[in-house]
């Protein structure tokens, strides 16, 4: 229509906010000038009829898509039977963060956003004046010095109200339009706007070209079912804030495929859905009839109000604070929906006492509780795999608890005996049995060394890849061997925990080849784990054959020192390792290396020690150096006292349990 006359916005300087508003390249981005639209049309229809609106349900909003996946010719109208723009509403169009806005929990932004999407925007109304209608139309464009055009145009409703018109879409949006489906849209918008239906009213209807009107009403009413609502108090920026809550079911959709919270704030919601799977426990719960279903959170208060962004898209708050809220919300989902979380209580207690009958040392990590009650105090998203690890390390805290009683007892000669008969009446049937299995394998492992060390009927000594595989299984890693399958701790206590292990593999986990180097034992440290913050940590053992005496210093082949620090140096600039679950460890920004070199210590291997300045003052059979150039740390000491040492850190078990 030809230009009628000019107005102007009284805007500060929206061009320069425009431009530091990003939007994502996906449906709900598109959306948002249709959800402003959406939002302001439920205002003036509440202005309009107060509470009638939807008790009456004669509050109409209507949304058209036209050849809606065309970029080209495609048309997007909203319009309502609203109060429209009369002159104090077209003020507060006109001023944006208007005191009209702000009452509304608007921004006055809303309808800059469209300018992200659409070059094009029209807008048509018709208002009461003085008994009688006036119309209003114009084209709004943010990029015009003169930015209302008015227009001679005539509203195609009729009775009051407001349509505006979207279409022209820039050319980043012409692709999402080309895929888009009428399905998707209409619950993308339905859900966009479920503080309404859930608080106060949803009077929607979505056509696309000429099908069917989409009775929005209808369609959510028959999905969400609302169950329970309340309050709940988190700390948001240090000060303790009352939010409300309301939980709804719903069957489980393409678009809802988990349970999640939504935050709202401005009558809409406003961010991406939080996933509350983990916290819960599983994605999703099934009803009497067996089917799925999800629980939606959708959570709003004033701190949400006051920290809403200017374009609306996102509330201003840190990551605790929203963990906060996740944790809060899952415990009151948790309470609401009890019976479901007992059932996930109770399979896992059931599948870990499945585990414990093949593991039965790891009950010690119970520490006297029950499995039902131990079970209940963790994750409801844990699997077996996660209570095996977190057991194994709680056996191994109780074992050097007793340890540590044990070594105390033991100081004083006189009260010896008395205080150890204390200790172990503290310790209940269950934890003296598993204790006592745990024990005895340990004593036949130490035996199995000692027998492996020793000249076979053929009068040869096993090779070293017998007490390897005691130790480790060969061809292996952590990612295939579990916790009570290996004997890491006849070297030392702590590997048998630190996150990777290797055994006897190349870094790309294929076959050997030429140049390739092959660690007996390879572990991998991330010091964070530690507290630490400086980097990782490699250590390799090398095993060699028992009483072996032909080493050669320098030689590539039988210098073992040589071999590990070469091992080690490929195994940093690899920077990583293939497992064997096909997935890839990543060694990054090691800093500190570790070796073990475990051989007996005859001549030539003492010789070739002495030549890499090796020194055994603290330790005559243990001998380490540190290569500063290199950052490497190495010891290496006999099987003697490999087994020495092992027997040294289970005395106190086999003294206590075996009476020995």
């Amino acid at each position: 229509m030809d230009k009628l006359t000019t107005d102007t916005l009284l805007k500060p300087d929206m061009l320069a906010v425009l431009s530091r508003t990003h939007l994502q390249v996906n449906l709900h981005g598109f959306l948002l000038p249709i959800f402003e639209a959406i939002s302001n049309a439920m205002h003036g229809i509440e202005e309009a009829f107060d509470d009638s609106a939807s008790a009456e349900k004669i509050g109409l909003v209507k949304v058209t898509f036209k050849d809606w996946t065309d970029p080209h010719k495609i048309v997007v109208s909203v319009s309502d039977n609203g109060a429209g723009l009369h002159d104090d509403n077209y003020r507060s169009f006109k001023t944006p963060f208007s005191g009209a806005k702000l009452s509304q929990k608007g921004r006055g932004f809303g309808r800059f956003i469209a300018f992200k999407v659409f070059a094009r925007v029209v807008y048509h109304s018709r208002f009461a004046f003085f008994g009688s209608t006036d119309v209003r139309a114009f084209r709004f464009d943010v990029n015009q010095e003169q930015e209302l055009i008015l227009l001679q145009d005539q509203p195609v409703f009729e009775g009051t109200g407001l349509a505006v018109t979207y279409d022209q879409p820039l050319l980043g949006w012409h692709d999402l339009i080309r895929a888009l489906k009428a399905d998707d849209i209409t619950d993308e918008i339905g859900a966009h706007f479920l503080p309404y239906f859930l608080y106060r009213w949803l009077p929607q209807i979505i056509q696309f070209d000429e099908g069917e009107p989409i009775d929005i009403r209808s369609r959510f009413q028959g999905m969400f079912k609302k169950f329970a609502e309340g309050t709940i108090t988190c700390d948001i920026d240090g000060a303790p804030e009352e939010l409300s809550y309301s939980l709804a079911k719903l069957p489980r959709t393409q678009q809802f495929k988990s349970h999640c919270l939504l935050l709202s704030a401005a009558d809409r919601i406003v961010g991406t859905p939080r996933d509350l799977s983990n916290k819960i426990g599983q994605p999703f719960f099934f009803d009497e009839n067996g089917e799925r279903y999800v629980v939606i959170a959708v959570v709003r208060g004033e701190a949400f109000e006051s920290r809403l962004n200017d374009s609306r898209t996102g509330i201003n708050l840190g990551p605790r604070t929203v963990e906060d809220v996740v944790s809060h919300i899952s415990d009151v989902i948790q309470r609401e929906e009890h019976a479901q979380i007992d059932k996930i209580k109770s399979d896992q207690s059931v599948e870990l006492a499945e585990a414990l009958r093949e593991n039965p040392i790891l009950k010690l990590g119970l520490r006297g509780k029950t499995v039902s009650d131990y079970v209940k105090a963790k994750p409801n998203n844990w699997k077996p795999e996660q209570f095996i690890s977190d057991l194994a390390i709680e056996r191994y805290r109780a074992t050097a608890d007793l340890t540590k009683q044990i070594v105390a007892a033991s100081a004083n000669a006189d009260n010896y005996e008395a205080t150890i008969k204390q200790i172990v009446a503290k310790i209940d049937a269950g934890k003296k049995e598993t204790l006592a299995e745990y024990v005895i394998h340990r004593k036949n492992i130490i035996a199995l060394v000692e027998v492996a060390r020793r000249f076979q009927d053929n009068g040869k000594r096993a090779p070293e890849d017998a007490i390897h595989d005691l130790v480790f299984r060969r061809f292996s890693d952590s990612a295939s061997v579990d916790y009570f399958e290996h004997n890491l701790w006849l070297v030392d206590d702590a590997l048998a925990f630190l996150p990777y292990v290797s055994s006897d593999r190349t870094l790309h986990g294929g076959r050997r080849g030429k140049g390739d180097k092959v660690t007996d034992l390879l572990f991998f440290d991330d010091s964070m784990i530690l507290g630490d913050n400086d980097g990782t940590t490699l250590t390799i053992v090398e095993f060699k054959r028992p009483s072996r005496n032909d080493y050669a210093f320098g030689s590539e082949k039988d210098d073992p020192i040589l071999q590990v620090i070469n091992t080690l140096d490929k195994a940093t600039a690899e920077g990583g390792i293939s497992k064997t679950d096909g997935t890839y460890f990543s060694f990054a920004n090691v800093v500190r290396r570790f070796a073990f070199v475990i051989a007996d210590l005859t001549p030539t291997m003492i010789k070739v020690l002495h030549k890499h300045d090796f020194q055994n003052g603290w330790n005559p059979k243990v001998f380490v150096r540190y290569r500063e150039r290199d950052a490497i740390f190495i010891q290496a000491f006999g099987y003697d006292t490999l087994i020495e040492n092992a027997k040294k850190r289970n005395h106190a078990f086999f003294k206590v349990l075996l009476d020995e």
